[in-house]
């Protein structure tokens, strides 16, 4: 980062979650869905299904019947109707055992909300922004899609990706072609790989990978003395990507050697990210022991960003203990510091540091001298003595924008503690940000930034207040609220709470 450089369990499918998000995004975005409901507004002739009129509806059981038959293409349509429609929603989960392949062609996203299994020898076509612009292949609330083997074939967007069913095939791919497409074919435990010592993906990544929603549960790594980058990828290059992938369950201890002045990463999916991460989640545990004259940037998603992070999100618990004061910690519930751009993602774990470690701890990220945007964090922040920890971020150069926290932020007596952020020293300034008073234990309305009172632009709203109604600045077709949902707190539409 260049800040040091100048010196679980398994999510499970919400069917609840995808409709409530369908119907906030309708009145933005049409849509053909595959769903239960009886097929409607589509003519589906020589396997090519195409919308007749906006909300289409593809019955699922018909579409299975006609992979039976033969190959099947679905699209958007064409022309004002294709501008209208948009995008595909897979919103019924399907699977078939033929040949025939799939088509998935849409003027803009393509969203999988329920599991797809291919169960046979069939490919798999997905194209995105088809005369449109700004979509994505995207999975959420448990989508998924599966194969039966990596000998499948799988294109996105025109690229033929390379298929892995495991953690060594994956890693071996990347070796041998850094910069290629990969994909994961199905969901893997890790656990019977037994312990790793590095990171399992060491090659610097320069390509795309596409968990395709499946999950890689049970991850373990104690990380080696000399490794200073841990995850599952140890380095994302600037034109890597590493798109819809979960690990759940996923353990990892991050060691430290004895050079003065180690930069040492830790994150469950990433070390050191310098390309774009979209779509990804985790869950388990990272922690760290550290020792004198360390540099350690420990997340639950990413050690470091200097990419971007988008629609993501992490359920880890962050932990270090410490004896020695002279080394620096940056901790985040996503990410431990940030010089690149964070949005549209959340944190829900908790942050501990303990034994005296002079850190800057947040519950989303640690350090921060990048953009942050539509985000939010729940988990608790728990810091000793000579620290800056914030509910949101433990310290900030960059501004943050329509973005709230409501996890518990402790501190010790030397500690600069905000029910937001730690300690602001932002340029730009903060907006429409906010904490939750009601659960944060800080009360002190300005309180909001440790080492500011009454910082501008951060304000404190009780849980009541924050359910009301989506708070001052905050944009509708980003963020939505619903009782039954993330405990009726603000939620984001495309990156639902797992």
């Amino acid at each position: 980062m260049s800040r040091f450089l100048s010196k679980v369990s398994v999510p499970s499918t919400s069917v609840l979650w995808l409709a409530v998000a369908l119907c906030s995004t309708s009145a933005v975005h049409a849509a053909v869905t595959i769903s239960t409901a009886a097929t409607s507004n589509m003519s589906c002739v020589s396997g090519v299904c195409t919308p007749t009129a906006a909300n289409a509806v593809l019955n699922v059981s018909d579409l299975t019947t006609m992979l039976g038959s033969g190959n099947v293409q679905v699209n958007t349509g064409s022309g004002s109707l294709a501008q209208q429609v948009e995008d595909i929603v897979v919103a019924a989960s399907f699977n078939w055992a033929s040949a025939n392949s799939l088509t998935l062609d849409a003027y803009r996203s393509i969203t999988f909300g329920q599991p797809v299994a291919v169960d046979g020898t069939s490919a798999v076509s997905l194209v995105t922004n088809d005369g449109g612009s700004g979509g994505a292949l995207s999975f959420i609330s448990g989508g998924s899609l599966s194969f039966l083997s990596p000998t499948n074939s799988l294109a996105i967007n025109g690229n033929a990706f390379t298929l892995a069913d495991n953690i060594a095939a994956l890693a071996a791919d990347i070796a041998a072609k850094p910069g290629g497409h990969y994909a994961f074919s199905a969901n893997y435990n890790a656990g019977n790989d037994g312990t790793y010592n590095v990171a399992p993906i060491p090659t610097k990544f320069k390509g795309t990978f596409d968990g395709l929603g499946n999950t890689i549960s049970n991850l373990t790594i104690n990380g080696s003395e000399k490794d200073k980058r841990i995850g599952l990828f140890a380095y994302v290059d600037t034109a890597g990507s590493i798109n819809s992938v979960v690990l759940g369950g996923a353990s990892i201890k991050v060691a430290t050697n004895n050079d003065k002045g180690s930069l040492i990463y830790g994150g469950i999916l990433i070390g050191e990210n310098y390309g774009t991460i979209f779509n990804a989640f985790t869950a388990g545990d990272i922690s760290g022991k550290e020792r004198p004259h360390r540099l350690l940037l420990l997340g639950g998603l990413a050690g470091g960003n200097d990419g971007s992070i988008l629609d993501s999100a992490s359920a880890t618990n962050v932990s270090v203990s410490a004896k020695n004061p002279a080394f620096q910690l940056d901790a985040g519930g996503l990410a431990g510091a940030n010089s690149g751009t964070i949005e549209s993602s959340y944190a829900t774990g908790s942050i501990s540091v303990s034994n005296m470690v002079p850190s800057v701890s947040g519950g989303l990220v640690g350090y921060n001298e990048g953009p942050i945007e539509n985000c939010y964090a729940a988990g608790a922040t728990t810091v000793s003595n000579n620290s800056s920890a914030g509910g949101l971020v433990g310290s900030t150069l960059s501004a943050i924008t329509s973005s709230y926290s409501t996890g518990t932020v402790t501190g010790g007596n030397d500690s600069a503690v905000g029910g937001f952020v730690g300690y602001d020293s932002s340029q730009d300034g903060l907006s429409n940000t906010y904490w939750d008073t009601t659960t944060s234990g800080i009360t002190n309305l300005s309180q909001g930034a440790g080492n500011i009172a009454n910082d501008p632009g951060i304000a404190g709203e009780t849980s009541a207040q924050l359910q009301a109604g989506l708070p001052a600045g905050f944009d509708p077709t980003i963020w939505e609220e619903s009782p039954s949902i993330n405990n009726g707190l603000p939620y984001l539409i495309a990156n639902p709470p797992q």
